[in-house]
Order: structure tokens, then C-alpha cells, then sequence
């Protein structure tokens, strides 16, 4: 009673507009429908796959859409998350080099050490000035960009673990919410776990291994099937799900 009491919970949930209002078949809203259910797009009039979301600057819909990058000047989605993943961990890892090799020069000259100083102008070949203006812009531009781009990393990187993108995270909260108010629990039909999560994005590599940089293409489906973990058993893949 208690599983057909959630069936009809999801059901209601995928008739219905965000507003209670029954919706026309086809033009139901994404957060409204079965995590494995196709829509209708209405801009570009053809079939909606599931995670799947229109971009309104490309003007494409894209699989797995996460946001719009101004800086890729592309859309990030199924084809080139991951790429966009790594982008972010090893401006990461190029902004803390930046500041290892700058951190101590930079702390001399604050501290108006003489002796760093001089070993400065032998090494920029330059006087005191420019020495001082090229480490404080290096060890500055490298702080403040490293310390953006670990933040928006460190984002990523859980939603990767947590099978979501930006998109469906706001979505979750908001289901999240309906469920919490009829005295369920929601659980996200697309987390098969932190392991799972990781190869559904990453492969099934050594993690050292699959952060390296590389051409190869995405590893899984757009959504997880149980093909993406075949060591591991088969489980009942429904959802969304109210618990």
C-alpha cells in the first residue's frame, strides 16, 4: 500500500503544472515529469529528452544542460561537462603553482627584506619597482583566481558526485520541498552514489588516471542506466521517488 501510495504521489506530480493546474499532454514542465520521461520542446518543436534543456544563446537543446560559460563562450551540457570539470581543476592546480613560486618573494617584499630585494633585481634584471609590481600582480592575479575557480571547482565536483547538474539542483530543492510538505522523503532517481556518480561522468578509470587531460568521449548515457556499473548488481532504476 505504502509503494502504490508513492506511485500515485509521482503520477500526480507528472500530470500537473507547478501550480496544481492539469497540463496539456506534452507541455508538462521538466520538474514535473518522471525522471525518464520525454517532453515536448516548445522552441524547438520537437522531442524533449529527459535532463535534457533549451538553451536560449545557442539556441539549441542541450543534453545534461548545466549553465551557459561565458568564458568557454559555449554551452556546458552532456558533451563537454567533464571537460569543463577538468578546466576548472587544473586552472586550480596552475593558480596554486602561481602562488607557490610568488608567496615568499611577495612576503619579502612586504616585509622590506634587503637582502630578498636584491636577489629580486638579479632575478627579474630589473630595478625595485618592477620587481616588486611583477610579483605582487602575479601573486595577487593567482590568489584571487585560485581561490574563484577552487570554489566553483569544489561546486562542481559535488555536483558530479551527487549525480546533478546546476539546473536539476535548484529542481531537487524544489521537490525536495513538495515532498517534505505530504510527509515524504525525495530521493534523486539520477544518484546511484558517490562511486557511480564519479565513473557516470568520469569513467571507470583510476581517478589519477581519468583527470588527466584527454579527447576521449563521455563514458555513459546521458541519464545512469544500470549499463554504467555492470560489477555491480542490478537495481530497480524508477524515480523520482517519494520514500
Amino acid at each position: 500500500p505504502r509503494q502504490r501510495k508513492s506511485q500515485r504521489v509521482v503520477t500526480a506530480a507528472a500530470t500537473t503544472t507547478t501550480r496544481g493546474v492539469p497540463a496539456a499532454p506534452g507541455t508538462v514542465a521538466w520538474i514535473d515529469r518522471g525522471p525518464f520521461e520525454w517532453g515536448f520542446c516548445r522552441y524547438t518543436k520537437g522531442p524533449k529528452a529527459p535532463r535534457a534543456h533549451f538553451d536560449h544563446v545557442t539556441k539549441k537543446l542541450v543534453l545534461n544542460m548545466d549553465h551557459y560559460c561565458p568564458w568557454m563562450f559555449n554551452v556546458v551540457g552532456y558533451a563537454n561537462y567533464r571537460y569543463f570539470v577538468l578546466f576548472l581543476v587544473w586552472v586550480a592546480v596552475a593558480c596554486v603553482y602561481g602562488c607557490a613560486i610568488t608567496v615568499v618573494p611577495f612576503l619579502a617584499l612586504m616585509n622590506n627584506n634587503n637582502n630578498n630585494q636584491s636577489n629580486l633585481r638579479v632575478t627579474f634584471g630589473a630595478g625595485k619597482k618592477r620587481a616588486k609590481n611583477a610579483v605582487v600582480f602575479t601573486f595577487v592575479l593567482a590568489l584571487s583566481v585560485g581561490v574563484a575557480v577552487a570554489v566553483l571547482g569544489g561546486w562542481h565536483i559535488f555536483l558530479v558526485l551527487t549525480g546533478q547538474t546546476t539546473i536539476e539542483f535548484y529542481g531537487n530543492h524544489t521537490l525536495r520541498q513538495r515532498a517534505k510538505a505530504r510527509g515524504h522523503t525525495f530521493k534523486n532517481p539520477y544518484d546511484r552514489g558517490c562511486r557511480r556518480n564519479w565513473q557516470h561522468v568520469f569513467g571507470f578509470r583510476h581517478p589519477l588516471l581519468a583527470i588527466l587531460p584527454s579527447r576521449r568521449p563521455p563514458p555513459s548515457t546521458p541519464w545512469p542506466s544500470e549499463a554504467d556499473a555492470p560489477d555491480e548488481p542490478r537495481k530497480n532504476s524508477r524515480g523520482p521517488e517519494f520514500v
